[in-house]
């Protein structure tokens, strides 16, 4: 018990303050913030490129399918997607500029359009716009520009603030109405800006780079470990000692690593696209759907469980965290019960996550299941998201193993626990009798 009281104590004194600065830190809530706001368009782009791409079994169902998407035309389908999960990044740029602008109390709207002004700077070859046919190329509007994104919507507000600090701006008479006010304060902005981006491009340009080119070459270590089994099991185990510690796990570490799975999504899309095969496997359903069945924790399993308890507390949470745990809300599970600083369930809290990433990394890893090519609303019930998300019906099976090893894992802690809430209960309805037998009953 002493080791385990140590490690109770390191999580409650250094991991939660420590994760509780991050989760408050104004350029990681930008960060987070922006990409939350890209959401819709990817949810919506990835479930049409699932429908522009149907699997080739060969059975009746999927000619069907095929013959219709002839009919309609594949590029007609995808054009929401190219407009969505494509450029994605050109509305990341603009969501994280309007979120840090908005928490330094800047004009969030003007910030947010200039960091997408400094993004498409940044993205647009540093060539005559006639000689690629009279558009942008977007090589790195979508995932390989999440990076670019990033970075121009949180140097654009830290240079208004020190334009504004040094009061160089043009100041315009007070009769002037705010709103136009307001949009002469973008002028000196946009020339700083032109001059910074278009200046590192031309010495870029050199080295026949551009600024997103050198950009992903920097980050390209850190891709490449982000789709790995160590980065996807170190990512579970955080979120479930921060969830143990009482913080939001998946919102503390979707922040940081938030970025590079969307460039591993946005990998397997381009090379769907282009038939050839998907080299990503580390992208947000693998946690959303496969590992954390039931939400944080994987604790659908333990709620089944629950629900045919001989306790009355666990049977009630059970109930009443089914149907919320179905569509992966598991907070009546993790504070109920409560999961949050209880030693009994510390062990299963990591060992279940831990063992289904292993389970879940094989099966992808060996082909058992398809790899994932859409983001699928979280909220979707862990078999049917699955599916969805890699177009292939052994995820399922995947999904389902899952349950089970999370349900051995949680029994044996589940029991000892029932057996301590029993023992209250008995000892509850002793001194509830007692005191019955103490009160006189009133004469007839």
């Amino acid at each position: 018990m002493a080791i385990f009281d140590r490690v109770l104590i390191f999580v409650e004194n250094v991991v939660a303050p420590t994760a509780g600065k991050i989760s408050a830190q104004r350029h990681i809530n930008a960060i987070k913030d922006g990409f939350v706001s890209t959401m819709p368009f990817l949810i919506v782009g990835s479930l049409l490129l699932v429908l522009a791409s149907p699997p080739s079994t060969g059975n009746f169902f999927f000619d069907g399918w095929h013959g219709l998407i002839e009919i309609i035309g594949k590029d007609n389908i995808l054009a929401p997607f190219q407009l969505s999960m494509g450029i994605f990044a050109l509305y990341a740029a603009f969501g994280i500029g309007f979120s840090l602008a908005e928490s330094y109390k800047l004009r969030a709207m003007n910030t947010g359009m200039l960091s997408m002004f400094a993004f498409l700077l940044a993205v647009a070859p540093m060539i005559s716009i006639e000689s690629v046919g009279g558009v942008i190329p977007s090589t790195f509007l979508g995932g390989m520009g999440a990076f670019t994104a990033i970075i121009c919507g949180l140097l654009v507000p830290e240079m208004q603030r020190l334009l504004i600090k040094y009061n160089i701006r043009i100041k315009m008479p007070e009769a002037v109405p705010p709103k136009i006010s307001a949009s002469f304060d973008l002028l000196i902005p946009i020339v700083f800006i032109s001059a910074i981006v278009m200046t590192i491009n031309i010495f870029l340009g050199g080295y026949d780079l551009q600024i997103p080119s050198a950009i992903m070459k920097i980050f390209q270590p850190i891709v490449l470990a982000s789709d790995s089994y160590i980065a996807c099991l170190i990512a579970v185990l955080l979120v479930q000692l921060l969830w143990f510690s009482g913080i939001h796990g998946g919102s503390v570490v979707g922040g940081i690593i938030g970025p590079m799975l969307l460039i591993n999504l946005g990998l397997n899309q381009d090379a769907l696209a282009a038939g050839q095969p998907l080299p990503s496997i580390f992208i947000n359903p693998v946690m959303d759907f496969f590992i954390f069945v039931g939400g944080a924790g994987g604790t659908w399993g333990l709620v089944v469980l629950m629900m045919r308890s001989k306790a009355t507390q666990l049977r009630t949470i059970g109930k009443m965290s089914f149907v919320p745990g179905t569509f992966n809300i598991n907070e009546p599970v993790i504070f109920g019960t409560p999961i949050v600083m209880n030693p009994i369930y510390f062990i299963p809290w990591l060992l279940a996550p831990a063992l289904n990433t292993t389970i879940v990394w094989l099966a992808f890893k060996t082909g058992f299941v398809a790899k994932i090519i859409a983001i699928p609303p979280w909220t979707m019930p862990a078999p049917i998201g699955a599916i969805i998300a890699t177009n292939s019906g052994t995820a399922a099976l995947v999904v389902l193993s899952s349950v089970v090893v999370s349900s051995i894992v949680f029994y044996p802690f589940l029991k000892v626990h029932e057996r301590q809430l029993l023992a209250e209960e008995k000892a509850i309805d002793v001194v509830t009798e007692q005191t019955d037998n103490l009160i006189p009953r009133e004469a007839n």
